[in-house]
């Protein structure tokens, strides 16, 4: 097996959600020496706000001179981002290896019981014999969908749980109001454990968190937005004060402010418990030198030129926000949608920003047609088409010298990303 054969096998498994208790992924782990029973973990959930976390926490371990372990979905830029120790994708060779290894343990479990792994369950695996082969000091875990069945929640115990802000996502598989979305996300509170809560999480959310923690004996820990103060600095560029710790946002937004809050509060959580020495200044260098692709990225200020893997309501807002505070408007925007996604609501919340719109095909059963989010959109946007292709949009956009965003999903985002920095 080379790269591209492991990669292929990996993106060949299917994708749907096994609805076995995830007893193929134990039955798997089993096969491997359980490598999960072996890693500290930071377990982490969030419709959004859970990748900006996890970078965030890794990287501020990492500056404190810890082996710290990544493990985010979906990726950006390469698909060796889902891996990465102190900042270093795992090598291609590595991740042959450990592929490899997997693949052999889910043919045995195909044969033995009958049960294929979903490709999510694969590369799950495969982060935690990574992470346990490199004898990590801990690691950063961001939950794929939900928690509670998620397949990352076979661990018996974590050092503790973040739980970011719940909105809706994923419905299908979730549930439909918010309560019932924020139990599947509070399942992967542990026993005797500590959580840290998104500190502006919606009532019926947080009155979940509050008794899930309070039957698993956890310590809820929410941070005090009393403490938090944020301050427009410039352009796209935001400085936070909690508590004793100041910082320039690496992210522009008050979103992100909360986000941050969350980092700061597990930070001194790990500090606290005397197994890891974090200081102030580890936490100001971790957060101010976190870069994360897509997450409201700005290529240029002038054309402005931004990316973001905006995709749910919650995100789009957020993105709106951002956008407001800076003062953005008479933007051209390339966009496209899942039709899961609230898209026409998507689009009315970014519309007033807006002046012209290319919608893009993406890939996937659930994408909707260019042609047919254009036709939905106009009437929010009238100057609005579909695009010949993602790349004559962008092409289009930077020739003019136009403001432009791209955004609507992180599949997109990668896309777009590589034409962006090609273009430019």
């Amino acid at each position: 097996m080379n790269y591209n054969e492991a990669l292929e096998y990996i993106h060949s498994r299917p994708r749907m959600k096994n609805t076995d208790n995830r007893r193929a992924m134990r039955l798997l782990l089993e096969q491997l020496g359980n490598p999960q029973d072996k890693l500290s973990i930071v377990h982490i959930a969030g419709t959004n706000g859970k990748g900006s976390c996890a970078k965030m926490l890794s990287n501020i371990l990492s500056v404190a001179g810890y082996k710290t372990g990544l493990n985010i979905s979906p990726f950006v830029i390469d698909f060796r981002e889902r891996f990465t120790i102190n900042g270093e994708f795992i090598s291609e060779e590595t991740l042959v290896q450990i592929t490899e290894k997997v693949k052999a343990k889910q043919e045995y479990i195909w044969e033995r019981y009958q049960l294929k792994l979903v490709e999510f369950e694969i590369v799950t695996a495969i982060a935690f014999c990574y992470f346990a082969q490199e004898k990590c000091d801990i690691i950063c875990l961001e939950v794929g969908i939900g928690g509670r069945e998620d397949s990352t929640n076979v661990i018996k115990e974590s050092l503790l749980s973040c739980i970011m802000n719940i909105s809706f996502d994923h419905t299908d598989m979730l549930g439909e109001t918010i309560a019932e979305i924020a139990y599947q996300k509070a399942g992967i509170i542990k026993s005797n454990g500590t959580v840290i809560a998104y500190p502006a999480m919606e009532k019926d959310a947080m009155d979940v968190i509050k008794a899930e923690a309070e039957k698993q004996n956890a310590k809820l820990i929410v941070p005090d937005m009393s403490a938090l103060n944020t301050a427009h600095k410039g352009y796209f560029e935001d400085t936070l004060v909690y508590k004793d710790i100041s910082v320039t946002q690496s992210f522009a937004g008050v979103h992100q402010s909360y986000n941050t809050s969350v980092v700061i509060e597990a930070a001194k959580v790990l500090n606290d418990s005397g197994k890891y020495k974090i200081t102030a200044e580890d936490i100001k260098k971790g957060i101010e030198q976190t870069t994360f692709p897509a997450r409201i990225e700005v290529f240029s200020k002038e054309p402005l030129i931004i990316l973001d893997g905006a995709h749910n309501l919650d995100g789009v807002t957020a993105l709106k926000n951002v956008l407001e505070t800076n003062g953005v408007k008479n933007l051209t925007a390339v966009w496209a949608s899942l039709s899961d996604k609230q898209p026409e609501k998507l689009i009315e919340t970014m519309a007033p920003y807006i002046d012209k719109l290319y919608t893009v095909d993406i890939f996937g059963s659930r994408a909707i047609p260019k042609a047919e989010l254009a036709d939905m959109s106009k009437k929010y946007i009238p100057d609005c088409t579909a695009a010949e292709s993602l790349e004559s949009a962008i092409e289009t956009a930077i020739s003019k010298g136009e403001n432009f965003i791209v955004f609507g999903s992180l599949y997109l985002a990668s896309d777009a990303r590589k034409i962006i920095i090609e273009k430019l």
